[in-house]
């Protein structure tokens, strides 16, 4: 297989797979996977994809999903591509979790961490410790060590300025807090956040900065309008949306 051929490949599983057509993708993507032989990046990449196709047709009802993404892994280590090898171990992880797995998930992205630190990406382990806090605050009993989490990575975050996290991190535990009926504690991080958000965007100079900006803090405002409403403090959900309107 040629890489005219992959790519026309791809290209008509992509169409199959967003009209949810997952049999058909999956037919093609099993051809496509003969035909690439020894080609290991193709099958890395094509043994991803049929992960993808058989969680949409049949989610973790059955180990497909879960072991085709394993067998991918395993091609991504001999080639060494670390930085994707950490980003399907978190997808692995996601997939490990919702089939009730918390210990193997938990475990597959303690090791994906060890991969981006090794990388020294500061990003993909930020990510990947999200992604852990997530899928550790699902459970009750692990509200103290997700809350942990989410704090390192907002401190990290902030002390790097990787503003996309912080926010999704700080929007995670601010529901969090809200879902474990602490909803004192939601309201000051909310308000603490909003605050500086503004001073944050404030502080750019370029419009591009801004707008960017304002896209990554739209999900604290949303978050924090709910927090409001919960309250039924109308007067300050319609001053934060105002807010937000005028700002975007």
């Amino acid at each position: 297989m040629d890489k005219s051929e992959y790519d026309s490949g791809m290209k008509q599983v992509e169409k199959l797979m967003n009209k949810e057509k997952y049999a058909d993708a999956l037919t093609a993507l099993k051809g496509m996977l003969e035909k690439a032989g020894d080609q290991k990046e193709f099958k890395a990449d094509i043994l991803s994809k049929i992960s993808e196709a058989y969680y949409g047709k049949e989610g973790v009802k059955t180990e497909n999903a879960i072991s085709n993404l394993i067998e991918s892994l395993k091609i991504r280590a001999e080639l060494e591509q670390p930085e994707i090898l950490a980003l399907e171990m978190m997808n692995l992880a996601y997939l490990q979790d919702e089939a009730g797995s918390l210990e193997n998930a938990e475990k597959t992205l303690k090791e994906a961490m060890e991969v981006a630190d090794q990388l020294e990406d500061i990003s993909l382990t930020l990510s990947l410790k999200n992604a852990l806090a997530d899928i550790l605050a699902e459970d009750i009993k692990n509200t103290e060590e997700a809350t942990k989490i989410y704090k390192e990575i907002m401190q990290e975050s902030e002390k790097e300025k990787i503003w996309e996290i912080y926010y999704e991190a700080c929007v995670s535990l601010i529901k969090l807090l809200r879902d474990r009926d602490k909803m004192e504690d939601a309201n000051k991080l909310s308000t603490e956040n909003i605050d500086k958000a503004e001073a944050t965007l404030n502080s750019f100079k370029t419009k591009k900065d801004k707008e960017e900006f304002k896209d990554v803090i739209s999900y604290l405002y949303d978050v924090s309008i709910d927090l409001a409403m919960e309250n039924e403090d109308i007067g300050r959900a319609r001053d934060l949306a105002e807010k937000f309107k005028g700002e975007k």
